[in-house]
């Protein structure tokens, strides 16, 4: 089956508490999931570069403030006591969390095992 959207817009499918946002690089994708992060009241988001997570991390700062966002890496972490958001890459990802919202970024490279781990 081939999906395509019409007006370059992300394809949001959804089913139970599991949403899936499906299209081509540049669709807004990410900022979706940016922006429906911060609309609930905890959140983390998993990024597949380091550099993405720190853009992110810097967008999501400028939005709710950056005492509120923690940003994890493999290389770096900047945890402040009264955060609410995580922004990760995806292997340094927490395995557990009791966040309300949780996103992967391009979740089709976790079948990749070349990638490592922390």
């Amino acid at each position: 089956m081939n999906i395509q959207p019409k007006h370059s817009q992300p394809l949001i499918l959804s089913g139970r508490d599991v949403t899936a946002v499906l299209g081509p690089t540049n669709t807004g994708k990410t900022h979706l999931a940016i922006e429906r992060m911060v609309a609930h009241e905890t959140g983390i988001i998993g990024l597949p570069l380091r550099l993405l997570a720190r853009e992110v991390y810097a967008r999501v700062c400028e939005k709710v403030g950056a005492h509120k966002v923690a940003l994890i890496t493999g290389e770096e972490k900047i945890v402040p006591a009264s955060a609410k958001y995580s922004v990760c890459t995806v292997e340094a990802m927490p395995r557990e969390t009791d966040a309300a919202f949780v996103a992967i970024d391009e979740v089709q490279l976790a079948g990749d095992l070349e990638r490592g781990h922390i």
